[in-house]
C-alpha cells in the first residue's frame, strides 16, 4: 500500500478557486491559502459571473492572486478554465466557502517527498452553519464518518500518517464517498488526460462525484489522514437538498455506466449501487413532484415495492394536476 521512501522536487501547486456571489466567504478562503506554511505557486480565482462585490474583494489581495472574471457557466467550467491557466505541475481545487489548515500544502509536499502518486485526498471536517450564527461540527470524514471496517477492508492502516493506493477500490468508492474537490490535489497531466470536469453535469449535485469516479480508475491515490480541510455546509450549498442529491447520484451512476467505459466488474458495482440508491431517488422524485423520473426509476428497480412506494408510483401515473393534489394529501 505504500511505496519506498524517495525525495522529489518541490511541488509546483496551482490553487484553483471557482466562485460565484460569495465574496464574504471567499475572503476567508483566500486568506487560508495565503496562510500556508508552504506557499503555492499561484492562486487562481475564477469569478463565474458574480454580481456581488467579488471583484473588489479580490482586488484587495493585489498581486497575491490571479483573478479572472468570466460569464456564468457553472463551477465545472470555472474549474476547467482555472486549470487551463495553471502554471503548476499540480492543481489543488478549493471551493469558495471551504478553508485549508495552514499545513495543508506542507503535508502534501511531505507525502510527495516520500511516495509516488497522481491524485491526493486529505481528511476533512464539516461545519454546518445554522440560523442565529449557530455552528455544529460533524466528525472527520475519513475516520469518524466512514463505515466500520471501510479502510481496513482495503488493507489500510488509518493510524499511519499517509497511505498510498495503486488504485482506489471502485466498488468501495461508490458505497462511501469520502472526498470533495477542496480536499483534492491532482497531477495536471492526469487532469488533462481525463478531460477535466464535465460541464454536461452542470446543475447536478453529483457533478464532482462524476469526475472523481473517472479519476480514481486511472490514478495512484495518496491519502493524508490529518483533517486539513474544513468543509462548510450552509443554506447556499447545492448538496444540502437531500431529495435532489438522491436523484442526482442515481443519474450520475447511470451516466458513468453509459459513458465511462467501465470494466465488467465496475459495471456490476454500479448496478449494485444503483439498486441500493434507487429507493431514495424515488422518494426524492416524489417529494420534488418529478413524476416522470419516478416512473423511470421504477423500471430500473429490481426489488419488490412496499405499499407506500406502490401508492406513490400509482399517483405518478395520474394526470399532473390530479397527481399533485394526491401527492400533497399523501405528504401531509
Amino acid at each position: 500500500m505504500t511505496s519506498p521512501a524517495k525525495v522529489n522536487a518541490p511541488m509546483r501547486v496551482s490553487v484553483v478557486v471557482p466562485t460565484y456571489n460569495a465574496s464574504a466567504r471567499l475572503k476567508r478562503t483566500i486568506e487560508s491559502v495565503l496562510a500556508q506554511t508552504v506557499p503555492p505557486l499561484e492562486i487562481i480565482i475564477i469569478d463565474d459571473g458574480s454580481t456581488d462585490d467579488t471583484r473588489r474583494i479580490c482586488a484587495d489581495f493585489g498581486g497575491a492572486i490571479c483573478y479572472l472574471a468570466v460569464e456564468n457557466g457553472g463551477q465545472q467550467r470555472a474549474r476547467n478554465l482555472g486549470a487551463a491557466r495553471a502554471g503548476g505541475d499540480w492543481i489543488a481545487f478549493l471551493d469558495h466557502d471551504d478553508l485549508w489548515d495552514p499545513d495543508y500544502l506542507a503535508e502534501l509536499q511531505a507525502l510527495h517527498d516520500r511516495h509516488v502518486f497522481d491524485l491526493a485526498f486529505c481528511d476533512s471536517q464539516t461545519v454546518w452553519e445554522q440560523e442565529r450564527a449557530n455552528v455544529s461540527r460533524a466528525g472527520t470524514r475519513f475516520t469518524e464518518l466512514a463505515p466500520a471496517g471501510y479502510w481496513q477492508s482495503m488493507g489500510i492502516d488509518t493510524t499511519s500518517r499517509w497511505s498510498v493506493l495503486d488504485r482506489y477500490d471502485y466498488a468501495r468508492f461508490l458505497a462511501f464517498h469520502p472526498v470533495q474537490p477542496s480536499v483534492m490535489t491532482i497531477r495536471k497531466e492526469l487532469f488533462q488526460t481525463l478531460g477535466g470536469f464535465n460541464p454536461r453535469m452542470r446543475g447536478s449535485s453529483a457533478e464532482d462525484f462524476e469526475f472523481e469516479l473517472r479519476a480514481i480508475r486511472s490514478a495512484r491515490v495518496g491519502l493524508i489522514w490529518r483533517p486539513l480541510v474544513t468543509i462548510t455546509r450552509h443554506a447556499g450549498n447545492a448538496s444540502v437538498d437531500g431529495s435532489k442529491m438522491a436523484m442526482d447520484l442515481v443519474n450520475c451512476l447511470r451516466f458513468a455506466r453509459e459513458h465511462h467505459g467501465l470494466t465488467a466488474a465496475e459495471r456490476r458495482a454500479v448496478d449494485a449501487e444503483l439498486q441500493r440508491r434507487l429507493p431514495d431517488a424515488m422518494d426524492g422524485a416524489f417529494t420534488l413532484r418529478r413524476f416522470e423520473a419516478l416512473c423511470d426509476y421504477r423500471t430500473m428497480l429490481a426489488a419488490p415495492l412496499d405499499l407506500k412506494t406502490r401508492i406513490k408510483c400509482g399517483i405518478a401515473r395520474l394526470p399532473r394536476s390530479v397527481a399533485n393534489l394526491c401527492a400533497d394529501a399523501l405528504s401531509r
